[in-house]
């Protein structure tokens, strides 16, 4: 359609055909994006839980008292105790406890016997969180 001297705008037509590209450009990326949350959720568990045990680890040394973080497989949740409130993991995220359900840390900042905690998604991705007997704390993909 020719359009007169100051007319703007664009037509019907044109719109039509750019939503029609943008519609399957998002058909096409809609498993990338699920799958980019899928590991988004599960890496950031791993940060979440590591900052907790860093926050139990610290509040021991300040405190001078011991502190340690639980973790409930069946709920898949994990608390600070004493006193933290309970947190719950992502919808998709499993906690699989490794070789321990609780880490405590002493006054010194060491942790009684270290331990790791692994967790996983549905799409069969682990992460690790480590603790050692120093109480360094550290995560791994597996």
């Amino acid at each position: 359609m020719k359009r007169g001297r100051g007319e703007k705008g664009v037509t019907l037509i044109e719109i039509a055909v750019v939503l029609a590209i943008v519609g399957i450009m998002a058909l096409f990326m809609a498993p990338a994006i699920g799958e980019w949350l899928d590991n988004y959720r599960i890496r950031q568990t791993a940060r979440d839980i590591s900052s907790t045990l860093q926050q139990a680890k610290m509040q021991t040394i300040s405190t001078r008292t011991q502190h340690r973080v639980d973790f409930n497989t069946t709920n898949n949740t994990y608390q600070l105790l004493p006193g933290g409130s309970v947190a719950q993991v992502p919808r998709g995220v499993n906690i699989v406890t490794g070789s321990t359900a609780s880490v405590s840390f002493v006054p010194d900042g060491t942790s009684i016997g270290g331990g790791t905690i692994t967790i996983d998604n549905v799409k069969g991705k682990q992460y690790q969180v480590n603790i050692n007997s120093v109480g360094r704390i550290s995560i791994q993909e597996i």
